[in-house]
């Protein structure tokens, strides 16, 4: 009997053996294909960036240029006027985005662990925020922001005083601030939905035993829930970073001036191709300048956020 079942081990794991390595190849070949997909954009940026003039119209020079410059990187930066830019694009959107990490996580803990009247009601509107494009409501946002107002409090008190009362907000960080600390701001929904799907999947034993410690429902969450949602922070925290980093449409909307980088660099690149010459080498070599914080803060987190990816259970 031990035998039998010792043999029947065997051939099961001889079975594994032999499907592992007839899928291995396709496995491989799936994941090369795919790397090259998103390699080749970046590749394709660096080669271009550190060619000289001389070599850009030269069908012989394919990825690794003769004479590597830094030329193109240096009037790259002058262009974009990179430390004001990325400056703005710190101050506001990266200022927005961890706002909106803590904001979410508070809305999210009252819907994953409370019960209040309309709270279904109200999560479906939370849902139709992830389905509806924030750039459908853009224009009564901008008018919104250029008349600033709250329950038509400060309108009401222009009519009053004869004077506008109500502020410009427009081409400032406020536009971006005030979604994110009511969590209404970018991909808000999503963050919260992401938030809600971990914290209920918390033992209610954690928070059991705060109550009985004498901890209140604030500093519950501070203590004993926060500590503990580190995988689904990280995971919010790096799409909130990236989709922020990368937002074009609102900042162009909003802003005058002050542009971040995402508007810069595509201003940047309308004059380039409206001028007498397209110089493609600026173009990549400023590319490369917009995304190479984000890059670098993947690489720094890569391994975590794949982790953290897996426990929250995001799929598709």
């Amino acid at each position: 009997m031990t035998m039998n079942v010792k043999s029947k081990l065997q051939d099961i794991s001889r079975h594994k053996k032999t499907k592992e390595l007839i899928l291995a190849p396709f496995r491989y070949f799936f994941l090369i294909a795919i790397g090259y997909i998103v390699l080749f954009q970046l590749f394709y940026m660096i080669s271009y960036a550190f060619r000289p003039s001389a070599e850009m119209a030269d069908p012989s020079v394919v990825w690794s240029p003769r004479n590597p410059t830094f030329d193109r990187f240096v009037e790259a930066f002058e262009s974009l006027n990179y430390l004001t830019t990325l400056w703005n694009t710190v101050s506001v959107h990266i200022v927005s985005a961890l706002i909106e990490v803590a904001t979410c996580a508070v809305v999210a803990y009252g819907f994953a662990r409370y019960n209040f009247p309309f709270k279904n009601v109200l999560f479906g509107f939370v849902i139709i925020t992830i389905m509806v494009p924030q750039v459908m409501i853009s224009v009564p946002l901008f008018l919104n922001y250029a008349n600033f107002d709250f329950l038509g409090i400060l309108g009401g008190l222009s009519k009053l005083f004869g004077t506008e009362l109500r502020p410009n907000l427009l081409d400032s960080g406020f536009v971006f601030w005030i979604p994110s600390i009511f969590a209404a701001g970018l991909r808000s929904g999503l963050f919260i939905f992401i938030y809600r799907q971990f914290f209920k999947g918390l033992p209610y034993e954690l928070e059991e035993a705060a109550s009985i410690d004498g901890a209140g429902p604030i500093k519950t969450f501070m203590y004993i829930i926060v500590p503990s949602s580190g995988v689904a922070i990280l995971t919010v925290a790096i799409f909130s970073v990236v989709w922020h980093w990368n937002e074009y449409d609102l900042s162009a909307l909003y802003f005058n001036d002050n542009y971040p980088l995402s508007v810069r660099l595509s201003v940047v690149t309308t004059e380039l191709a409206n001028g007498a010459t397209n110089d493609r080498g600026l173009t990549m070599a400023a590319s490369l300048l917009f995304v190479l914080p984000v890059l670098i803060m993947y690489i720094i987190l890569q391994r975590k956020f794949i982790q953290s990816i897996d426990r929250v259970g995001i799929v598709g």
